[in-house]
């Protein structure tokens, strides 16, 4: 098995993957590919044949691997375990001393591949999607109390939501049209009206009570699509969402662990 960066030519087989992940967003154009995903992208070769496909981040001392998949031929043959020693050495030679990613709740099988690689449950992520009438009656008398986030404010706010040095970078240059709100420096969202062609994302989406959380909510009401997906970690503001009428999509969890 041979590793290789991506390259230009790559997008029609990373789309593959992508598509074998059972993601529900529009796929990024391969022009987004080529500027944001490519740099940061590996496959795993056996003849000339894609086996498997990783996109990982070095945010400063913090890796982040976002996407891991094989290829179904390649399966059961040890290629997830390879896949990962590769990314682990990566994003070591990036500066990385720990890495992060997450994985659905259910996945018994990648849950046990990254226990193996050295990770370890950090957190539950509950994802939910809210139509427009929800979203509005959740942020029903909320004051609008969001500031745009400025790169000035970066470095404080990565530090305050452990998202490692050069997140909010790549969020801002890699979805543009997509702007990024604060309350103070405790709440934080990046609203994505055009995720797909049904919903939009907001993601991340950190507040610490529900209160704030309709605050933040109010900001991204205003044209909005029809449904947002929300992804939010903290129990109690997954109750309210539930109790509004939020439909659940996805129970995640984030794993971590050191990089020696």
């Amino acid at each position: 098995m041979q590793v290789r960066a991506a390259r230009p030519d790559d997008y029609d087989a990373w789309l593959k993957f992508w598509r074998e992940l059972g993601l529900t967003s529009t796929p990024p154009t391969r022009e987004q590919w080529l500027t944001g995903i490519l740099p940061n992208t590996i496959f795993l070769d056996e003849d000339g044949t894609p086996a498997a496909y990783n996109l990982s981040f070095a945010f400063g001392a913090r890796g982040d691997v976002r996407q891991v998949a094989v290829a179904p031929a390649f399966r059961r043959r040890g290629v997830g375990k390879q896949l990962m020693a590769t990314v682990a050495a990566k994003l070591r030679a990036a500066g990385c001393t720990d890495w992060r990613l997450e994985v659905r709740a259910d996945n018994a099988p990648a849950i046990a591949l990254y226990r193996a690689a050295g990770m370890r449950p950090l957190r539950d992520l509950y994802t939910v999607r809210m139509t427009r009438e929800m979203c509005e009656r959740f942020a029903a008398g909320a004051r609008h109390a969001a500031v745009p986030v400025t790169p000035e404010d970066d470095a404080r706010l990565e530090a305050a939501f452990d998202l490692g040095t050069g997140q909010l970078h790549r969020w801002r240059t890699f979805r543009a049209q997509s702007p990024i709100v604060r309350i103070g420096f405790h709440a934080m969202t990046q609203i994505h009206r055009e995720l797909a062609a049904d919903h939009g994302l907001l993601f991340p989406f950190e507040a610490p009570d529900v209160e704030t959380a309709a605050q933040l909510l109010a900001e991204a009401v205003p044209n909005m699509p029809a449904e947002y997906e929300l992804q939010v970690s903290r129990p109690e503001l997954h109750r309210a969402l539930l109790a509004i009428g939020a439909r659940p999509e996805e129970h995640l969890i984030e794993l971590a662990g050191p990089l020696t």
